[in-house]
Parts: structure tokens; C-alpha cells; sequence
């Protein structure tokens, strides 16, 4: 049976707005990339004096007060770790617990693409998890809880909207009916049954319990806001509808409703080591990446801002792989230096020069100074583009910080090209596409204001070095 007034709250980890969210998500996906794999003692005092640095400007976590400590361990544990599953431990045979960078992490570095890292994470998110230590998870267990909340949503969503009145069904309706019922959560409700109630209350004009406070309603909001980082759902103040640029991953939502890949009933929680198996295997589950995500397309349609000066151009398009955001991005800001050139002189717009396809190169544009540069405006400005899409605006604010990666050879042509080598960076977001320029990156490093390290190195060697051969 399906009762409404069967209420219960399935909390999930409290993450920060979504602009922070967004903000601080190369930190940490950079921060794992750097140290993992690594010994577990080693690996959280590493990230505690990152992120003291980076949130509170200094890197010696234990001179910060009590209070400034646990937010640094907030973001450590709690959002990178738990919420994120951006990393996960694995315990040896020899005792020692090593962590180790999650899949989803590794395609956040490798592709600059957030609403898919947030797909892949409502995905895989489900009740009961690890998240949750101790009696909370007993409980769900012991409730025969079995739910992945957000494909419920979508799933839901989907059948209101294929119904011929297309009706809009309200965030409150979703929380009570939904999202904080016991019932639902235990996965014995189909998405029919709650509409048809819904619309059956509605007309009897039964009103429920509203939803309210941040224990009450903190939990569900959490929910949606994840569901509109991963760019699946819309919302106002009162409503929450599909996104119709969506449909390949609506449809893969829908796929994986009853699609777990991890099993919580068949560990006995009672056993310290099985209940070590229990949250090594939900954090490694978590973070793995759902293949199907390759193929999707994300849609953004908005207008573009260049350092702060908004230009009112239509900006759309379907990207789905890295090498389609890259070349999004070259191809804009090819235009936009076309046009940057043009306003200066007009003969001088074939110095604008496409070379993204040229390898070896380590940029991808040259272009000239123009009048950025009234001395010297026809010297050449060589440019390298880097994108990334993600939902919110960045804020560029004093906790906002961004990572990207280059190659030895666009580090190379950095040196070489001094005070004329350009990093434009490109955030497509879904209400502008924002283009900022990074100029004298290497230079910038000197001084110490960015940082670079490598990531990987090239060992060249002959034979004699070699001990012995094994095989022919």
C-alpha cells in the first residue's frame, strides 16, 4: 500500500550552494589527482594543508581555530569524500588503507565537463549507502529501505510530463510525497501510483504537511540542487520540471531506476570486518563512471561575457566529448579575436590564424595584440584555449580557484613566448559563457601567484641502464 502520511527522513550529506559547489570542484578533484594513490595518514594531512590554504591562506591547519578546522575538514571529508566520491580507501592485506582517485574524479580532470561528474553522481547515488555511519544505516537496512532517489524523480517527472495535461508537479509534492515517505523509499511505489494520488489530493483539495526548517527540508533541497548541477532538472520558487535538452540522459535516468551497483543487504553489519567491507565497497561503487555518459549531449543556450564586457550573441550548441568542447571552444574564441582584430584594423584580420589542428605547435590561436597592446599592436599574441561546462556563473570571488592542464609542450611555448603566450579559458555555463585571459602564464609562475606542477614525466634511456632482459 502507498500512504502518503508514511513519512521518513532519508538525509542525504549537506553539500554548499551550487555556485560553491562548482567553485570549489577543481580544487578538490586536483587536490586527489595530485596525491592519489597514497597512504591514507599521509593523503588527509596533505589535503588538510591544501585546503587550509586555499580556504583560509595558510597551510598550517593546526594553527587555525577550532572552528576554521572543522570546515577544512568539512570540505575534506564530507564534501569531497562522501558527497563528491572523489576518492575512495582500500584497506591491504598488510593493514595499511591506501586511497586511491575515483573514476568519476578521473573524468572530471580528463574532460572539464561538471553537469556529466554530477550525472554520474545522482546515477549512482542511492539507500541505503556509506554515507552514513552507525544506527542511521542499521535503521535503513532494518526499514528494507531500496531507492535511487534521483532516478525516482526523473522517472516521476517523466510520466507527469507524458501525461496529456502535462501538469507541474511543485518541489513540496516531491518532498512529501516522494522523497520523505517511507513507503517510496522502500521501493515498493510506482511512479503512477504517486501521481495519480498527487492529482487525486489535488482535487479534494487535501493539503499535506509542508516541509520546512533545515532538518525538515534541507535534505530534499540538497537533492535538487544536485539534480540541477547535472543540468537533468529546471526549477522556480514553486515548481520542478524536466529539462527538454536533456533526452539521452532522461533516458539513461530512466534505464537505471532499478539498477544498483552496490548490493547493501548482503553485508552483516554486526561483523567489524564486513562492515568494513561494507563502506570500502559503497565508496569505490560511488565513484565508478557510468560509460553510457560518453554519449550524451549537454545544451546550453546563452550569450557570451569577455572580461566583464557582455556581448549579446546567441551561444548554443551540443557538445559529447572532450574534443567537441575543445573545438567549441577554439572556434569562439577564433571568432571573438577575429572580431577583437577586425574593430582595430580590418586588414589586419587574416593575422587571426585557426591552428588547433596543427600539432606541435603548444598554442592553438595566433592572433595579434591589437589594441590591447597600443605599442606593440601588431606584434603576434599566441593563445592557447582551455574549456570547461559547468551550470552555475563562477563567481571569481576570494574562494573561487580553477585548475586546467597543459602539456610540456604549451609549457614550453609559455616560456618561449613570454608576456605574448595567452591562456583564454572558457566557461560554458547555462546562462552565459564567460571568456577570461590569462597573460604571461610562466611568468605568473615565477612570481608564485599560479602553481604549476607535472603530472607526468617523460624517462628517456639506453641500453645501459638495463640490468637484464627477461625475454626476447
Amino acid at each position: 500500500m502507498y500512504i502518503p502520511e508514511h513519512q521518513y527522513r532519508c538525509t542525504i550529506i549537506r553539500g554548499k550552494s551550487q555556485t560553491d559547489m562548482e567553485d570549489l570542484l577543481p580544487l578538490y578533484a586536483n587536490m586527489v589527482h595530485k596525491l592519489c594513490p597514497c597512504e591514507e595518514e599521509c593523503f588527509r594531512n596533505s589535503c588538510l594543508r591544501i585546503l587550509s590554504k586555499a580556504l583560509f591562506n595558510t597551510d598550517a591547519y593546526n594553527t587555525l581555530s577550532k572552528s576554521n578546522q572543522k570546515t577544512v575538514k568539512n570540505h575534506f571529508t564530507e564534501i569531497a569524500g562522501i558527497l563528491l566520491g572523489l576518492y575512495y580507501p582500500i584497506k591491504e592485506d598488510s593493514g595499511i588503507t591506501y586511497i586511491y582517485e575515483s573514476e568519476s574524479c578521473k573524468y572530471l580532470i580528463e574532460n572539464n565537463d561538471y553537469p556529466t561528474f554530477f550525472k554520474n553522481l545522482c546515477l549512482n547515488y542511492q539507500f541505503p549507502n556509506g554515507a552514513k555511519k552507525g544506527n542511521p544505516v542499521k535503521e535503513e537496512i532494518s526499514l528494507n529501505i531500496r531507492l535511487k532517489p534521483f532516478c525516482y524523480v526523473v522517472s516521476l517527472l517523466y510520466y507527469a510530463q507524458s501525461q496529456p495535461q502535462k501538469i507541474l508537479l511543485t518541489k513540496q509534492e516531491i518532498g512529501y510525497y516522494v522523497l520523505n515517505n517511507l513507503d517510496v523509499l522502500q521501493g515498493n511505489v510506482t511512479c503512477s501510483e504517486v501521481y495519480n494520488r498527487i492529482m487525486e489530493d489535488r482535487k479534494n483539495n487535501i493539503k499535506r504537511e509542508k516541509l520546512s526548517g533545515s532538518r525538515d527540508w534541507q535534505h530534499i533541497k540538497e537533492q535538487f540542487n544536485l539534480l540541477e548541477l547535472a543540468n537533468i532538472i529546471e526549477t522556480n520558487a514553486t515548481y520542478i520540471w524536466l529539462n527538454k535538452n536533456e533526452p539521452e540522459s532522461i533516458a539513461i535516468f530512466l534505464k537505471h531506476l532499478n539498477h544498483f551497483k552496490f548490493d547493501a543487504y548482503k553485508y552483516n553489519l554486526r561483523i567489524k570486518k564486513e562492515k568494513e567491507f561494507y563502506y570500502q565497497d559503497w565508496k569505490a561503487a560511488y565513484g565508478s563512471f557510468n560509460k553510457e555518459l560518453l554519449n550524451v549531449y549537454t545544451t546550453f543556450d546563452n550569450k557570451i561575457v569577455i572580461v566583464g564586457k557582455e556581448e549579446q550573441k546567441a551561444l548554443g550548441g551540443a557538445t559529447k566529448s572532450t574534443v567537441d568542447l575543445g573545438d567549441e571552444g577554439e572556434a569562439l574564441v577564433f571568432k571573438l579575436e577575429q572580431e577583437r582584430v577586425r574593430n582595430y584594423k580590418e586588414r589586419l584580420v587574416n593575422k587571426v590564424l585557426l591552428l588547433g589542428k596543427t600539432k606541435g605547435l603548444g598554442y592553438d590561436i595566433s592572433s595579434i595584440e591589437a589594441d590591447e597592446n597600443p605599442t606593440k599592436p601588431e606584434f603576434a599574441r599566441y593563445i592557447e584555449v582551455k574549456s570547461t561546462k559547468r551550470i552555475t556563473e563562477p563567481s571569481f570571488d576570494n574562494v573561487w580557484v580553477d585548475s586546467l592542464n597543459i602539456t610540456a609542450k604549451e609549457w614550453v611555448a609559455a616560456e618561449q613566448y613570454g608576456e605574448y603566450y595567452n591562456i583564454y579559458r572558457v566557461y560554458f555555463t547555462k546562462t552565459k559563457t564567460f571568456v577570461v585571459r590569462i597573460n604571461n602564464p610562466f611568468k605568473k609562475s615565477l612570481d608564485g601567484d599560479i602553481e604549476v606542477y607535472p603530472t607526468i614525466y617523460q624517462m628517456n634511456f639506453d641500453s645501459k641502464v638495463i640490468e637484464h632482459r627477461y625475454a626476447e
